[in-house]
């Protein structure tokens, strides 16, 4: 894999070769989308072309739902290794997961691949972890029950007496969402402070939240200005990545 920056002030002297079958240049993160229909993708989802300041090639893991996910777990394997390949041939350095479900899959999917993959928020666990109190809580936000022990240990997430599990499945604007692909951003952000604000006032040992799902970003600032602690979810691990596989110059003097 070529890791070359232009700066633009400087051409390389050398030929440049193209591998057989990329079609596209540039994209250094690819992005898995589950191929289901949920809400409208708000600035903050992963789905929308405007939440990060670089640009991400997306793919859509066609045939994959979450229904299916659960049900026949060998297939989503397939369908998201096809996709995963495809980023790959077409010259993304790294790539996330768009679903936190597809955690499950990690283990599979790294070892097909030749460039790192991280499938789910979830894996930032371990590390925030490390960094709160011995004996704090992380509190783990999810849209749907799918936070099932076997998608922390795929995660990496083993310390499973310091997580406390949130699901905003019972909101009305959960609910909603769901039967009708439409959402009132503003009602859905108020039941979902509410929410978090009880199971902190429940739990007061935890220090920081991760969100699953990847459309929580869009409300993730105003959550943080009503809860006033650390908020970790995919945009986090996104810009994380991102900034891993492409370094830039400091410049500067000394």
């Amino acid at each position: 894999m070529s890791y070359r920056t232009f700066t633009g002030s400087e051409w390389p002297n050398e030929d440049l070769i193209l591998p057989s079958g990329q079609h596209t240049a540039g994209y250094a993160l690819g992005i898995l989308l589950l191929d289901e229909f949920f809400w409208p993708y708000m600035p903050g989802d992963v789905a929308n072309a405007t939440t990060f300041n670089f640009p991400v090639l997306h793919k859509i893991v066609e045939g994959s739902n979450l229904a299916k996910t659960k049900r026949n777990e060998s297939e989503t394997a397939h369908l998201l290794k096809s996709a995963a390949l495809q980023l790959q041939s077409q010259g993304v350095r790294a790539i996330v997961g768009g679903c936190g479900f597809f955690g499950n899959f990690q283990g599979s999917l790294s070892e097909a691949l030749d460039i790192p993959v991280f499938l789910s928020s979830l894996m930032q666990i371990p590390m925030v972890l490390q960094a709160i109190k011995p004996r704090a809580k992380i509190a783990v936000l999810s849209d749907i029950n799918s936070l099932t022990d076997d998608l922390f240990s795929a995660c990496g997430v083993h310390d499973l007496d310091r997580v406390t599990r949130i699901h905003s499945t019972g909101l009305p604007e959960t609910q909603k969402q769901f039967s009708t692909g439409t959402l009132n951003p503003n009602v859905y952000l108020k039941q979902l402070v509410t929410l978090v604000q009880d199971h902190i006032k429940n739990n007061p040992d935890v220090e920081a939240i991760v969100a699953e799902y990847t459309e929580f970003p869009t409300f993730a600032y105003a959550l943080q200005q009503a809860i006033g602690m650390p908020i970790f979810d995919t945009t986090t691990l996104v810009h994380w990545v991102f900034d891993s596989v492409v370094r830039k110059p400091f410049p500067g003097r000394f």
